[in-house]
């Protein structure tokens, strides 16, 4: 990987496409752009996926809820990308069982909620297991931690979560466009793009090294997710769409025995809620309330009520409380509100997360508005297809979607096993699924440091060489960035716990 400095002189040269924001949108646009034989310049102003891309539910759905307000193609195209993401990521993507408990706070019935899910099935040309129906006898048999004592039964339907966490997953993207000679910058804030007869002129400030720098494009990218309007609005791009914002708490809480699914709830106000699985730990969630600020933060209120609601659904040996709370999540939803005359009279509880992309072709643009992790190869694929009517020469695909080596080498399992026995073949599949061939690269210096063999915690698959690799390869600047984002880590272990192991300050 070429060094900031490599990366910064590169901004001499003329760009075909500059692509402004890092998360999952702009990560996908710029591995499919230069897939296709495009010349991109990605900035993000912070770190990759430090926003609304690092803070879902780790879920990669079809979006069964928004069968209920009839958006039935939406449905259909969000289906077919996670069927698509399952078969092209077999290690980092995996299906799951949804478990969903049918209460006095359930907008539906049983019967109605197996007939939704049967149409669910359809909807995802029936490449999940059958969906199934549940009475509170077979419910208790299950997982006595469900509570019944007000359910009328469950249906379960089966999606998919992501292995190890969403910006893990957004940063792939931005690997495999690196790969492909795309020159990607993190902590190079954009402070200004002017409109020239022959593209754009952007100028930005490297946060890391210092100074201003510029560069020219033919196309500009807006990709900067819930500042996408306040964005275009600074550089004098129209624009038919606004963003809506909601904001989405989750709390990361000591394990929860959901027996391998995601248990599904509704909430106080009949409002889809969740307690899923994230490697030994287990994530309550999420809210979903109004925003007027892109940078929310968790509250008290949002705390006792994702503890109240998890109290009221599960039969827990302990009632959760606040000093339970391991980490916190809090990110905002950008919804898409089209042409509307006014913001304040738009029902924002009923917009989904559909995206729009939207090209200006006397200014050579395209804003991405909305969205979601599922839907991110077809907005790369969009991205490609109007940067072409822009005037780009789009080229044959090189590969850019999917594992390259989704089999991993019975070698190297024999490797790490000799060194971590019975966690062996777990630790292994972690590390291939994380870094592919890259694996056998950490793995290989074990035998001369010892402590590179390490586990940085135990019931977790990294070890103290894994994430030495990871801070000197992956753009790493901050132990945020190492922690928070490239893995999990400060989200499964408190503060006390990554001090005690050395990582607080590991940069």
């Amino acid at each position: 990987m070429r060094n900031r400095d490599q990366k910064i002189a590169t901004l001499n040269a003329e760009f075909d496409v500059v692509i402004v924001g890092g998360g999952i949108n702009g990560a996908v646009s710029a591995a499919a752009l230069v897939a296709h034989g495009v010349k991109v310049a990605l900035l993000e102003a912070n770190d990759f996926a430090s926003m609304t891309s690092q803070e879902s539910s780790n879920m990669v759905w079809g979006g069964i809820k928004y069968l209920q307000d009839f958006e039935f193609h939406l449905v259909w195209s969000l289906c077919k990308s996670r069927n698509q993401l399952l078969k092209k990521y077999p290690n980092r993507i995996k299906e799951i069982p949804f478990f969903a408990v049918v209460g006095e706070t359930s907008p539906f019935s049983r019967n109605l909620g197996m007939l939704g899910s049967a149409a669910y099935w359809f909807f995802g040309r029936f490449k999940t297991q059958m969906p199934k129906v549940f009475s509170n006898e077979k419910i208790r048999r299950i997982n006595s931690l469900v509570n019944v004592s007000s359910s009328k039964g469950a249906v379960q339907y089966n999606d998919a979560i992501l292995l190890d966490n969403d910006s893990r997953f957004v940063y792939e993207f931005i690997k495999t466009a690196e790969k492909l000679g795309a020159t990607a910058l993190n902590y190079f804030e954009v402070t200004d793009a002017a409109k020239t007869n022959s593209g754009w002129e952007v100028t930005g400030t490297d946060k890391i090294g210092g100074g201003s720098h510029s560069l020219k494009a033919k196309v500009l990218v807006n990709a900067a997710g819930p500042y996408t309007k306040i964005l275009n609005d600074s550089f004098s791009i129209p624009t038919a769409n606004e963003i809506v914002i909601s904001k989405g708490v989750h709390l990361i809480v000591p394990h929860i025995e959901t027996n391998g699914k995601v248990l599904t709830f509704f909430d106080d106000s009949g409002r889809l809620f969740y307690v899923l699985p994230m490697h030994d730990r287990t994530v309550i969630g999420t809210t979903d309330t109004f925003a007027s600020d892109a940078k929310e933060k968790v509250t008290d209120g949002d705390r006792d009520f994702l503890l109240a609601q998890a109290n009221r659904c599960l039969n827990l040996p302990k009632p959760l409380t606040r000093d339970d709370i391991i980490a916190e999540r809090c990110g905002v939803r950008p919804l898409v509100v089209k042409d509307a005359a006014s913001l304040d009279n738009v029902d924002w509880i009923s917009l989904s997360r559909k995206h729009v992309v939207e090209a200006h072709k006397d200014l050579n643009s395209i804003s991405i508005y909305g969205g979601k992790l599922t839907d991110c190869i077809n907005v790369g694929l969009e991205v490609v297809a109007l940067a072409k009517k822009l005037g780009i020469s789009i080229h044959p695909a090189k590969e850019w979607i999917g594992e390259t080596d989704p089999t991993i080498p019975a070698g190297l399992i024999q490797k790490v096993t000799e060194f971590h026995g019975e966690a062996g073949p777990q630790v292994a599949r972690e590390l291939w699924r994380r870094h592919g061939r890259d694996a056998l690269e950490i793995v290989d210096v074990w035998n001369e440091d010892s402590n590179a063999a390490r586990l940085v915690f135990k019931g977790l698959g990294f070890t103290y060489g894994e994430i030495e690799f990871i801070s000197k390869h992956e753009n790493v600047f901050f132990t945020e960035d190492l922690l928070r984002r490239r893995t999990p880590i400060a989200l499964l272990r408190s503060p006390e716990e990554l001090i005690a192991a050395g990582l607080a300050d590991f940069i």
